[in-house]
């Protein structure tokens, strides 16, 4: 017996291949797009994080680009729709609404579709983690750096700091979003430089006494519990070298200018011969002074291995050695330091020269 309906659509009777719905039909039927008619996210007003299934993440985005990728994701096509074209056209209402125009073209069955939608978008504005946290003057942990026998130097003050904000960025590029310097206070005898986190802190304790020497204990104090955990802020009592980066100091019969330092090695530049070479630091080793204490002479003369330069003290002339190193000529000027009864050049003195030594640039991974 022949089948009648074999090759017609069985709603419409339009001739179809296999007898059963045909395109039209089928597509009239079908939910091909599913466009949510409102949506939400989370940002911090302060530093612009956005919060996704409860993590805050940072974004550099504007807002636009943020409500494009969102409402992007929440637009759900059939799988059977093809040549599919979508616009998203954004407009801005206010500082916690925004109202995005969605348009969808595609093609299902062989018949061409459309769908047009109103999503309204809502800014829920919520502080972050982080900024909760600094607004909170929150803090586990302050790293005292002090400096044995001595007070820090400018350069060491800075370049504490510098090293604190450089693991801070480190740290928050790579997705610790908690970990961040508090706060970085001066005083009297050094710097307090205050942590949010203990990974932070012991990373910028290590790093310092790394760049400039010195040791540091840790001192940690209970200061409550949370969920079954004990809680402990931390102290770090950081002392820097006896000696300190540019210093001059006598080692082996000659002046030595140390140029940077671990826990207990000094690496110098012999002022004699201008080689580099390094030993343990002893507290014994007399001190000349800084470089960047140093003054500044101009060489009036040279003659048979010696630099005769003119005190700006009092317009006397001294006669010193001419190392081979300094390369230095009348007319030019070397910094030097003054002892008792001797003068030492440290440096021969470059045009627009500081006598600050250069900073070193100190990376670590994390």
């Amino acid at each position: 017996m022949t089948n009648l309906t074999s090759g017609f659509c069985p709603r419409c009777g339009a001739p179809t291949e296999d007898g059963g719905l045909c395109g039209k039909c089928k597509a009239k039927d079908l939910v091909w797009a599913e466009i949510p008619e409102r949506l939400e996210c989370t940002i911090c007003p302060t530093c612009g994080s956005v919060k996704t299934s409860g993590m805050w993440a940072d974004s550099a985005v504007e807002r636009d680009t943020i409500a494009y990728a969102i409402a992007k994701s929440a637009i759900k096509i059939h799988k059977d729709v093809t040549d599919v074209q979508t616009s998203i056209h954004i407009r801005e209402a206010s500082s916690n609404r925004s109202f995005i125009d969605v348009l969808v073209l595609g093609n299902l069955y062989g018949i061409p579709v459309e769908r047009s939608a109103k999503i309204k978008f809502i800014w829920i504005h919520e502080q972050c983690d982080r900024c909760s946290r600094i607004a909170g003057s929150y803090y586990e942990g302050v790293i005292q750096v002090r400096a044995a026998g001595r007070l820090p130097t400018a350069f060491e003050k800075t370049r504490c700091a510098k090293i604190a904000y450089q693991l801070e960025d480190q740290m928050q590029n790579a997705g610790d979003r908690l970990a961040f310097v508090s706060d970085i206070e001066e005083i009297d005898g050094g710097i307090d430089i205050t942590f949010s986190t203990q990974a932070i802190g012991n990373l910028i304790a290590r790093d310092i006494t790394g760049a400039l020497g010195g040791s540091y204990t840790t001192h940690p104090k209970l200061i409550g519990e949370k969920n079954g955990t004990r809680l402990y802020r931390v102290t770090y009592s950081l002392r820097l070298p006896r000696f300190a980066r540019g210093d001059v100091i006598f080692r082996d019969k000659t002046w030595c200018k140390i140029l940077r330092q671990t826990k207990d090695t000094l690496f110098v530049q012999d002022l004699t011969t201008g080689l580099t070479r390094s030993f343990r630091e002893d507290d014994e080793d007399p001190l000349l002074g800084n470089v960047n204490n140093a003054e500044t002479a101009e060489v009036i003369y040279k003659d048979a291995g010696i630099l005769g330069i003119l005190d700006p003290a009092d317009g006397s002339v001294h006669e010193i050695p001419d190392r081979q190193w300094m390369n230095a000529a009348p007319g030019d000027s070397v910094l030097f330091l003054r002892g008792k009864e001797t003068i030492t050049a440290v440096a021969k003195k470059e045009p627009d020269e500081s006598s600050e030594l250069p900073d070193e640039h100190t990376t670590t991974e994390t």
